[in-house]
């Protein structure tokens, strides 16, 4: 058995389907999202044909997803265990539909395909019809039970249990007939090219012997847009509002910044407000999922060597009252993503802290607030080493002055 994949921003924690040359996982991003893995196994690695199948059925995943299919997510190609990753959504097909495009390497792996899919349905992904099967109609419908028969409960046993004669069968078919069907397809292609070739020479020489009709010149023909390289819609971008400088002031928790304290701006790091930082910050860009932005900021280049670290996620909202109702949802998943307490302390109507002694000292907090009429939630988690408690409260103190 291979062992589990180990994907950077991503941990596949259940394995739905093995076979000799592709595994499917399910999983979750760093942010949490559930997601779908397919993955080359080490023998299906080996294989160039494996490799190149994968390869084009997942640029094809990527750029021309199906109605009812969820766009590829991530792919590496070129790794030991090349993989395809899409998002888990409800009412659509993922990465299990490239087992498909293996089909003929691996054999006809439908009842075990249909198995997988039928795992799915119970996180909310619900399995696409054959092209001639009506859409009410669930393409893994079960097949009715006798009182003496009893069910599989994993994937694995449902594949084990499917007809081996049938996929035996299909598989020693393929074999004996593999090369004379390569042969008859190229014949028949190098047959309609000839066919083709000739009568667009013929055509050809028509039209040139035709004297030219003058009339008037075309307009010229505008390129069709580029297809968008985004994956999933872009959380609304905003440029940081102006920097406050520092007033004496109360913060949340311990020092704050005093009039006219040598800090640094961080202002130009994608997010809708700066924040005065102790030293030359080193500012980390984590990406986004669907609906949440995720920076980082530290006083040297590793997080190792980093004495003061802030972690910061921002998502917008319609409004305030948005805000505050989709407060939970947005604390699990910021806390989640970055493994840091979750606030729980009301400091006011649309603020939470939590702080945690030791070390490192660690503050965590969300809050609400609108700005140029948009409205944002905000969770930030900041780390200081010990020393550097003071520090760590005038970050998190800054942050929330400017968000007011």
């Amino acid at each position: 058995m291979n062992p589990t994949p180990q994907i950077n921003g991503f941990e596949l924690d259940q394995r739905l389907l093995g076979h000799p040359l592709a595994e499917i996982w399910r999983g979750r991003s760093f942010t949490g999202m559930e997601v779908v893995a397919l993955v080359l196994s080490e023998a299906g690695s080996a294989d160039p044909q494996v490799r190149d199948r994968l390869d084009l059925a997942s640029r094809g995943a990527a750029l021309r997803p199906g109605q009812q299919e969820t766009p590829l997510w991530a792919a590496n190609l070129s790794t030991d265990r090349p993989y395809a990753i899409t998002q888990l959504v409800p009412g659509q097909s993922g990465a299990e539909r490239l087992l498909d495009s293996l089909d003929g390497l691996l054999g006809n792996d439908e009842e075990s395909l249909a198995a997988v899919r039928s795992q799915l349905a119970q996180y909310g992904a619900v399995p696409l019809p054959p092209a001639d099967q009506p859409a009410d109609v669930p393409s893994y419908a079960p097949r009715p039970e006798t009182t003496d028969q009893k069910r599989p409960e994993t994937v694995d046993q449902m594949a084990a249990a499917a007809p081996v004669n049938k996929i035996e069968l299909a598989r020693q078919v393929r074999r004996k007939i593999g090369r004379w069907t390569y042969l008859v397809v190229v014949l028949i292609v190098l047959l309609v090219f000839t066919v083709l070739y000739s009568v667009g020479a013929a055509i050809g020489s028509a039209v040139k012997e035709q004297p030219p009709v003058e009339g008037p010149a075309a307009a010229p023909v505008s390129p069709g847009p580029l297809p968008s390289p985004a994956l999933l819609p872009g959380v609304p971008k905003a440029e940081a509002a102006a920097y406050a400088p520092p007033v004496p002031a109360v913060g949340l928790v311990g020092a704050t910044y005093e009039r006219g304290a040598d800090v640094q701006v961080v202002g130009d790091v994608g997010l809708p407000f700066a924040f005065g930082w102790p030293r030359p910050p080193i500012t980390i860009d984590l990406g986004e999922s669907s609906s949440v932005l995720y920076r980082r900021v530290l006083t040297e280049k590793t997080p190792t060597q980093s004495t003061l670290d802030a972690r910061i996620a921002v998502q917008p909202c319609k409004d305030l009252a948005t805000c505050l109702a989709e407060r939970a949802a947005f604390d699990k998943e910021w806390t989640t993503a970055f493994k840091t307490p979750m606030p729980a302390t009301a400091k006011d109507a649309r603020t939470w802290v939590t702080v945690r002694n030791g070390s490192p000292y660690t503050l965590t907090m969300t809050h609400a607030y609108t700005s140029a009429g948009r409205s944002w939630l905000v969770g930030v988690t900041v780390t200081g080493l010990t020393g550097e408690e003071p520090a760590t409260q005038r970050v998190l103190n800054d942050i929330w002055r400017q968000t007011q």
